[in-house]
């Protein structure tokens, strides 16, 4: 990998495919460098110019023919050993241009830049065989192998009188750029709907708001340092430390049993006392049940936390009830 990093062009394969190329990379930089008469015959350049170039024309060429001919130490007897075994790429690379030529289709391609690079190298190929072709001609195979449903562009194109291939790519990558961007336009969003506008425009555009945002530590959105809005009460919209968050969820269970309508007269939910409608004789039993439960509330009241009794207190209680009952 290091040698091919140092390589001035890519060398010669064993098949000669590139041979074409490499000739001409090889004739110009020997030009840059001063060095084209060791490559004719019977030439007079100094052995130092003679041990650079064959140096040069061994380290660009395949391993494979490298040692071929490594028992050759001129460059113009390499030169001419190269070109006679390799020379013969025109008449192998004309049949396949010529098929390449007649089968190029502008329609068979998806961009206009694939379709320049396969005209152009299959142009090369056929100038190098000795059949060039003409300005005209590649003008007329474009014109001709348009879709069939672009036949009034081609017309088109045809009217517009270009006289060199170069400048009809150059009008036809432009359209083609042009028609990309009018897709992309129309599927952005359905027709006659208008743009959507940024999420941080409203923030943006409002400077009472901007203003009050990010102002000291912890008071984003809040009237405070550590408060919290309590989700759970829509209506109130009040704001609730979080420590207190537990007991308000108590309070709040406690409010709502508060809120149900129960009636003192006979016990029962979903009415009052003033339209109750139950029997005396139920009402009376209600009552009777309910006067053992007074000492609880009251305790339950009264005292926070844990409340100790003593059993005299159970056994006064059960006496007097019994009392009551007689």
């Amino acid at each position: 990998m290091a040698n091919i990093e140092k390589l001035k062009f890519p060398a010669l394969k064993i098949t000669g495919a590139n041979y074409i190329a490499w000739t001409t990379d090889v004739e110009l930089y020997f030009e840059s460098q001063e060095l084209s008469e060791t490559l004719k015959l019977e030439n007079l350049s100094p052995p130092k110019d003679k041990a650079k170039a064959i140096i040069f024309l061994r380290k660009h060429l395949d391993e494979n023919v490298t040692h071929d001919y490594a028992h050759i130490k001129d460059p113009a007897e390499l030169w001419q050993a190269l070109k006679a075994r390799f020379h013969n790429q025109r008449e192998i690379t004309l049949p396949h241009a010529l098929e390449d030529w007649k089968n190029l289709r502008f329609q068979d391609f998806e961009k206009v830049e694939e379709y320049n690079s396969a005209m152009l190298r299959i142009v090369s190929q056929l100038k190098y065989c000795g059949k060039p072709i003409t300005e005209a001609e590649m003008l007329e195979k474009t014109y001709l192998t348009f879709h069939k449903e672009h036949c009034v562009l081609q017309e088109m194109y045809r009217n517009c009188g270009y006289k060199r291939f170069s400048e009809l790519i150059v009008t036809l990558i432009l359209a083609e750029k042009n028609n990309e961007l009018l897709l992309k336009n129309h599927n952005s969003r359905p027709t006659g709907a208008k743009a959507f506008h940024e999420v941080n425009a409203t923030d943006v555009k409002n400077p009472e708001r901007g203003s009050q945002t990010y102002r000291g530590r912890g008071r984003r959105f809040n009237r405070g340092r550590g408060r919290s809005f309590n989700p759970q009460s829509r209506k109130s919209y009040t704001w609730v430390r979080p420590d207190q968050s537990s007991k308000g969820k108590e309070s709040q269970g406690r409010n709502a049993q508060k809120r149900e309508s129960i009636c003192y007269r006979c016990g029962s939910k979903g009415h009052w006392a003033h339209v109750c409608r139950t029997p005396e004789h139920l009402c009376k039993l209600y009552k009777e049940s309910q006067k053992g439960k007074g000492k609880e509330v009251n305790l339950t009241e009264h005292f926070e936390g844990t409340s100790y009794l003593e059993a005299s207190d159970f056994i006064n209680d059960v006496d007097e009830t019994a009392h009551a009952d007689n």
